[in-house]
């Protein structure tokens, strides 16, 4: 997992380069779901394996969302930085800001922003949400085999 995130941070361009048609890098999207799908599965058979108590799994749920909101804001700050970085590059090029080129090269799609998605922070949040899934899989699976039983 680390190499994909580690290479599609490589594919972004320097502030004030042209870049091709396209993003690259969204196309190991494909390989970093998958993955997901197994950390979820894994995470899963392990809690389930521990026969982790209830309470463990309350905090764990609570844990990996704090570290999750966190992790958004600052990505969120980070990615404004960011842009920024990419308003001063191109005001030293060009003696001022085209504020609708800025927010075109850092739309959803745009090259120029795949070390916002593809970074240390980002990595972290890739692991801890599906640890958070799973607690969550384990917990709500714990409560309806509770609620099965009583019936």
């Amino acid at each position: 997992m680390i190499p994909i995130f580690w290479l599609c941070n490589l594919m972004n361009p320097e502030p004030g380069k042209t870049s091709g048609n396209g993003n690259p890098a969204f196309l190991l999207l494909g390989i970093i779901v998958i993955m997901f799908c197994c950390l979820v599965y894994l995470w899963t058979k392990i809690f389930n394996y521990h026969n982790t108590k209830p309470v463990v799994l309350l905090v764990g749920i609570l844990a990996t969302f704090i570290h999750l909101v966190i992790s958004i804001l600052y990505q969120r700050s980070s990615f404004l930085r960011y842009k920024n970085v990419l308003a001063e590059t191109y005001k030293k090029d060009f003696g001022f800001i085209d504020w609708q080129y800025i927010d075109s090269i850092t739309s959803f799609m745009s090259i120029h922003v795949n070390k916002q998605y593809f970074n240390a922070n980002t990595y972290c949040m890739f692991l801890t949400s599906s640890v958070f899934l799973s607690l969550l899989l384990v917990y709500f699976g714990k409560k309806y085999q509770k609620t099965l039983r009583k019936i």
